[in-house]
């Protein structure tokens, strides 16, 4: 009897040691089963909208990119310019073609023909928008705006969940661009009218938006070998007595003047400068005087010369005026014509900027 209680008791405390093990067992599982839920990542992406649409199309008339950065298309017809606030992935068509795409920062540049009235939009992810009607047709030299409105997946976080995000701030400093006006030059023919008859010359300038140009003129006559000069009346000095005169006369005459030339606009330029002329007037003595040649001081003038003008240019035909005098006693009127070589239009430089990159860590619970 003695040897079965002790079995039994053994039996007994054998189960009860069982199944404190096996409620063991079971309570880690349960504390690990949370612990994993805890600290577990649980976010669900909604699907994006498959599909994207033009938020707003208009014209920015205040914008002069398109004037200022001209680009032609096969005709030599200036382009209009469309800028489509969209990220790089996009790809466009039109039907009388893209000219040139530019991808700047946060939008891209598009030259379009003048007169295209719709636009293909395409994109490897959200599909294809075709035919976009602008409601008119694109103006040669102006500017547009298209916005698109663009998917977007939001992030719909569970409770008892951790986000972790990294997120990468990139900041771009761009400095101003700058203008540059390209290296051109102008040479003309000059005619220049005056009380002794007409004189020509030579008219040259190379510029940017300012340069120098140097103008020569002459009436193409020489003055002749005197034998002494009088004055505006023909008298000689120390003489009272006038002598004859065949009647002949003979007027040299020049000019030459260098100075700055200026830029207003697509058209006009402006000039003027400084240097020397003159003009020497001599009269023929008759045969019963002994013949020969007198100088005529009142009529001759010599010295300081200034001018003044304009250059009207169109296409690459330019035509000049001006005014010209000779010791502020002698005037002449000017007329010119030429042509222009070289590009008068302007380039667009970006200065050097340094591109600064942080990286920012947020946790968000």
């Amino acid at each position: 009897m003695k040897s079965s209680k002790q079995v039994i008791r053994i039996v007994l405390h054998t189960l009860r040691k069982a199944m404190l093990c096996v409620a063991y067992v079971i309570a880690l599982s349960y504390i690990s089963i949370f612990e994993a839920n805890a600290f577990c990542f649980s976010t669900e992406q909604e699907k994006p909208d498959s599909t994207f649409s033009v938020e707003s199309f208009k014209q920015l008339p205040s914008d002069v990119s398109a004037f200022i950065d001209v680009v032609r298309d096969l005709n030599g017809e200036a382009c209009a310019l469309v800028k489509v606030v969209a990220p790089s992935e996009f790809a466009f068509s039109s039907p009388l073609g893209i000219v040139k795409r530019r991808d700047e920062v946060g939008e891209i540049w598009l030259y379009l023909p003048k007169g295209s009235k719709s636009i293909t939009l395409k994109h490897p992810q959200w599909g294809v928008m075709r035919d976009y009607q602008f409601g008119s047709k694109l103006e040669s030299r102006m500017t547009y705006e298209m916005r698109l409105r663009l998917p977007e997946a939001k992030l719909v976080e569970r409770h008892d969940t951790i986000v972790f995000t990294k997120t990468v701030v990139d900041t771009v400093v761009v400095a101003p661009t700058r203008q540059l006006r390209q290296l051109h030059g102008y040479a003309l023919l000059t005619a220049s009218m005056h009380t002794d008859g007409p004189s020509w010359g030579c008219f040259a300038a190379i510029m940017r938006q300012h340069g120098v140009y140097f103008h020569a003129s002459t009436n193409l006559h020489s003055s002749p070998e005197t034998i002494g000069n009088c004055d505006r009346d023909g008298y000689r000095p120390n003489i009272s007595n006038k002598p004859y005169y065949s009647g002949e006369t003979q007027t040299s005459e020049y000019a030459l003047t260098i100075g700055a030339i200026h830029r207003i606009n697509g058209k006009w330029n402006i000039f003027e400068g400084i240097g020397y002329g003159s003009q020497i007037t001599s009269w023929q003595l008759a045969d019963s005087e002994g013949g020969g040649w007198l100088q005529n001081e009142g009529l001759t003038d010599k010295g300081f010369a200034a001018e003044v003008g304009v250059i009207v240019t169109v296409g690459k035909l330019n035509i000049s005026a001006s005014a010209l005098t000779i010791a502020g006693k002698q005037w002449q009127a000017g007329i010119g014509v030429g042509i222009c070589f070289g590009k008068t239009g302007l380039l667009t430089k970006l200065r050097k900027h340094k591109k600064n990159v942080k990286l920012k860590e947020a946790s968000n619970e």
